[in-house]
C-alpha cells in the first residue's frame, strides 16, 4: 500500500471517536480492513450487526475500495463486490476526502433502500429472511480478524 499512513490516522480518528454503528477491526494487512456495522434505526435489520471487509487498493485513498459482507443480511451478497457510489464500481464519483466511516455509512444508508438494485444486492429480499440474518449475526464471529458479535452487543446494553 502507498500510503498506510492514511488508513492508520483513518482508524485512529475512528477509535478515538467512535460511531455506536460501526466497529473496525484492522489486522497486519493495512489493504484488508474488517469492519461491523449495525443495520439501520427503525428498520427490520436493526437489531443485526453484520460483518464485512474493506478490500483498498494498492493507491488508496486515490483509489476507491472493494466492499464485501461475510455475513448473510437478507439484503446483500456475502463475498461479493458490492457496487455503490464509494467502491470501485465508480471511480468517476470517487474523491480522497472520502474515508473508512463514511465508506460503512453509505452501505448502511443501502440496507434499507429497496429501490436501490446494484451488483451484490438481493432484489427482492424476503423479511422473514432478513429477519433471521439479523436474529442470526449476533452470534457471529470472525475467524480472521476475531471480530465477535456477542461481544459487541454486550457493550451495547
Amino acid at each position: 500500500m502507498d500510503n498506510p499512513n492514511v488508513v492508520v490516522k483513518q482508524i485512529n480518528h475512528s477509535m478515538k471517536h467512535p460511531d455506536d454503528n460501526i466497529r473496525f477491526f484492522p489486522g497486519r494487512q493495512m489493504n484488508e480492513i474488517h469492519f461491523s456495522v449495525r443495520g439501520p434505526q427503525n428498520t427490520i435489520f436493526h437489531k443485526g450487526w453484520y460483518h464485512g471487509v474493506l478490500l483498498l487498493p494498492k493507491e488508496y485513498p486515490f483509489k476507491p475500495p472493494n466492499v464485501r459482507l461475510l455475513t448473510k443480511s437478507g439484503r446483500f451478497e456475502t463475498n461479493t463486490n458490492l457496487c455503490f457510489s464509494f467502491t470501485s464500481f465508480h471511480p468517476e464519483s470517487w474523491s480522497p476526502a472520502v474515508n473508512l466511516n463514511a465508506i460503512i455509512i453509505a452501505l448502511q444508508s443501502l440496507f434499507d433502500d429497496w429501490d436501490e438494485r446494484a451488483v451484490g444486492m438481493i432484489t427482492f429480499p424476503s423479511k422473514s429472511e432478513i429477519a433471521k440474518c439479523a436474529e442470526k449475526s449476533k452470534e457471529y464471529e470472525c475467524q480472521i480478524c476475531g471480530a465477535k458479535h456477542k461481544e459487541i452487543n454486550k457493550q451495547m446494553a
